[in-house]
């Protein structure tokens, strides 16, 4: 697993802390073609033997700190984001978010600098034996003429599999990723991310029904190729975005 990012500021001072649990993945494998119309001007798709990724990540936020300091109220929620995995012109890897839904109202302020947050009402349920769990979302219907007639949506029901002692490359190129980035005012953006290795589960998806990536713009992905849980994080640190260079 290689090494996170160290973050170019004291950590006690992040942009953002957080706690994650209840993580999912749901990852496609992808034309570079599908992917590329989807991204801005100074990034390409990353891709693993010759095909691009999206994933569907969801996951419940605990315990938000703007700043690393101020309590965000109503600071555990469940929020969700589909994901491709993509390169700058310099060659550095990231993550760049076609959508986040987050069940949070002040999250969606975040879309005045180019984040894709969206406003959605999440729920996620853990089976009795605490071993499968169950994601519903549907995103609120936005304002304006474009709004779509029925707001995408999703179901997805995983269950946990054994614990990932040793996680294969594709595995690492999935979720080791310690950057993101945003394009906001003509410029793309990075955010870096801290926190220690995700300890990996594998996955079966019992159940699953999305209309995310039809939103997006991408042709409907199929079954899954592969499917991760991660176990929970107590501490997850996210810079304040830095210019990577205008676009």
């Amino acid at each position: 697993m290689p090494a996170p990012f160290r973050l170019p500021f004291p950590p006690e001072l992040p942009a953002l802390t957080t706690g994650l649990s209840h993580q999912s993945y749901v990852h496609w494998p992808y034309p570079p073609d599908a992917v590329r119309p989807l991204l801005p001007p100074g990034l390409r798709p990353d891709v693993s033997d010759g095909c691009a990724w999206v994933s569907l990540v969801a996951l419940v936020m605990r315990s938000v700190h703007p700043l690393g300091l101020v309590p965000l109220p109503g600071g555990t929620f469940a929020q969700t984001n589909l994901r491709t995995y993509v390169r700058t012109r310099d060659g550095r890897s990231g993550v760049w978010f076609l959508s986040l839904d987050a069940g949070h109202p002040l999250m969606p302020v975040a879309r005045a600098f180019g984040i894709p947050y969206h406003r959605a009402d999440l729920a996620v349920r853990r089976s009795p034996d605490g071993r499968t769990l169950t994601y519903t979302g549907r995103r609120r219907a936005g304002r304006g003429r474009n709004r779509p007639a029925v707001p995408p949506g999703y179901l997805l029901t995983v269950r946990a599999g054994a614990p990932t002692r040793t996680p294969s490359d594709l595995d690492r190129w999935l979720t080791g990723r310690w950057s993101s980035y945003s394009h906001w005012a003509g410029v793309l953006w990075e955010t870096r991310i801290e926190h220690p290795p995700w300890r990996l589960r594998g996955a079966e998806v019992l159940e699953l029904s999305e209309t995310l990536t039809a939103h997006t713009g991408l042709p409907a992905p199929g079954a899954p190729a592969l499917a991760h849980m991660a176990e929970p994080m107590d501490r997850v640190l996210l810079g304040a975005a830095r210019p990577v260079g205008r676009a």
